[in-house]
């Protein structure tokens, strides 16, 4: 990284804000995380330099929101541009869902079998097992 060249950011601030300024980033993405008073507003882009960036810093500074984080990261290979990269990010939150999900029925089977009677120690344990195996599966991909 040079302070000339163009490099990823995700800027993390305090509550939901509304980045109509978000003109100051290329491909830009932003997503929400949390609810109330725990909200996260999440913007990752492109920054043209590290002057852009002061810019930018100074801009969300003059505007009041508190910053949580700023980082700096790389686009995962064969990411190309901002709408597959916004594909690739629901894409990948949605095999997150489907991961949890499928560990949950899981946890699910083995209490509705116990309450049948249907239930065996060998069997209670490939459940739980195939269950804690997928949602391991799903936080292997975690930025």
């Amino acid at each position: 990284m040079t302070p000339d060249m163009p490099v990823q950011y995700r800027l993390r601030l305090q509550g939901r804000v509304s980045v109509d300024w978000a003109d100051w980033l290329d491909s830009v993405a932003v997503a929400f995380e949390g609810e109330s008073l725990s909200t996260v507003t999440i913007v990752t882009g492109t920054v043209r330099d590290q002057a852009a960036l002061f810019g930018l810093l100074t801009f969300i500074r003059d505007l009041g929101v508190p910053l949580i984080s700023v980082e700096a990261f790389q686009w995962p290979a064969g990411v190309p541009d901002h709408i597959s990269r916004r594909s690739y990010a629901m894409k990948k939150n949605l095999i997150r869902l489907i991961c949890n999900a499928v560990a949950l029925g899981m946890g699910i089977a083995v209490i509705v079998l116990n309450i049948l009677g249907n239930l065996t120690t060998g069997t209670a344990f490939t459940l739980l097992g195939i269950g804690v195996a997928v949602l391991g599966l799903a936080g292997l991909d975690k930025e």
